[in-house]
């Protein structure tokens, strides 16, 4: 199974508005989204002294779950240019219920956004395969480990990139013979930017640590080639200017590059990501991975492994900076119910490393989740 990190505004209901302006026939709404729910239990896990947990201060099963819905309006010019505009609302994020919020301009020249969302980066990436929408050996929605509180992360992520959610500019490419590329900049790592009242309204130059003034760039090629489906691409992100640092302090910066091939429902990719600075100088993260998917009929299974490699981490408890290997194997299943509807399943084994006396944690686990795309 092909996984892209993300289906780029993907919706399955449309309902017309009515009557739009002179310039336009007609606005209309879209509305997506996903509900996941899982059921997660440890079968058995094992904690250093280091770590500062103890096996009994920690419930062995979980449930979890996470929604999300989608509202995208749009409209087409006179001129035959699409105008619209998108909204993501999360259930599960706390006190801001909005995730991204953008609008865009699409024509022949592609397609230009501005607002709160994912960089360029972030956008185009693939993950290593997995039979799962929600379990994975690679950035899943869903995981089980306790890794996370005994040292410096859960899981592993080949898509992350210098900035999350942040109001920027992107511009995607049209798709010229499988060839398709995005840049975006991002002038401050801050979402949700509105106008101020008091305070600086061009916002400071020296929020500690803000990676800011980012520029990103990436580039996917897919095709079908002899019966193949074919995507490879990658991309790089660069933060100018690393706020409130010392002068001699390094920007952080990120590559990734991943490739997956498809044949009568038998799918294997790889994938893998550099972070430089991404926190603190010489904190770099790299990780890479690589898994295999076969699909029959409603049934799909996967096998998934990556390996993340963390320098000068510092532990959940305070612990470090110490070096870090964390490798994680995922076996995951899923059965289709219904159109984007599947009960999935997983096991996981986590295994992570801390050297120079920094934590080390073994886990396996296991969960059962139901899928809803709509």
């Amino acid at each position: 199974m092909i996984r892209p990190k993300r289906v780029l505004l993907g919706f399955t209901a449309l309902t017309a508005l009515g009557a739009g302006t002179a310039a336009a026939d007609s606005v209309s709404l879209a509305i997506g989204g996903r509900y996941e729910g899982a059921a997660g239990v440890m079968i058995s896990e094992d904690f250093n002294a280091s770590s500062g947990v103890e096996g009994d201060d920690l419930r062995p099963y979980v449930f979890k779950q996470d929604i999300e819905i989608d509202f995208e309006f749009q409209t087409v010019l006179d001129n035959g240019l699409t105008v619209g505009a998108a909204v993501e609302m999360t259930g599960q994020s706390g006190d801001d219920p909005i995730d991204e919020s953008f609008v865009w301009l699409r024509g022949g020249f592609g397609e230009v956004r501005f607002g709160d969302m994912e960089e360029a980066y972030a956008q185009m990436c693939y993950l290593v395969p997995s039979a799962s929408h929600m379990f994975g050996a690679d950035s899943p929605n869903f995981n089980f480990s306790n890794a996370g509180i005994a040292g410096y992360d859960a899981t592993n992520d080949t898509c992350g990139g210098v900035d999350d959610n942040s109001t920027k500019f992107v511009y995607f490419s049209p798709v010229l013979s499988g060839f398709h590329f995005a840049f975006s900049y991002t002038p401050d790592d801050t979402q949700d930017s509105r106008n101020t009242v008091d305070g600086a309204g061009t916002r400071p130059t020296n929020d500690a640590g803000q990676n800011s003034q980012n520029l990103s760039a990436a580039a996917t090629f897919a095709q079908g080639l002899g019966g193949v489906d074919l995507v490879m691409g990658g991309g790089a992100t660069f933060s100018l200017d690393k706020e409130g640092a010392p002068g001699d302090a390094e920007e952080a910066r990120g590559y990734n590059l991943y490739a997956q091939a498809a044949f009568q429902g038998f799918a294997i990719g790889a994938a893998s990501q550099l972070l430089v600075n991404p926190d603190d100088d010489g904190a770099d993260r790299w990780v890479y991975g690589i898994g295999a998917t076969q699909v029959w009929e409603a049934w799909a299974v996967g096998l998934g492994w990556t390996q993340g490699r963390y320098e000068e981490a510092v532990g959940a408890n305070g612990a470090g900076p110490f070096d870090a290997v964390h490798d994680i194997y995922s076996a995951t299943v899923s059965r289709a119910l219904g159109p984007g509807i599947s009960i999935d399943g997983v096991i996981e084994y986590s295994d992570y490393d801390g050297d120079a006396g920094g934590p080390d944690y073994r886990g396996l686990a296991a969960g059962l989740g139901l899928y809803i795309g709509f």
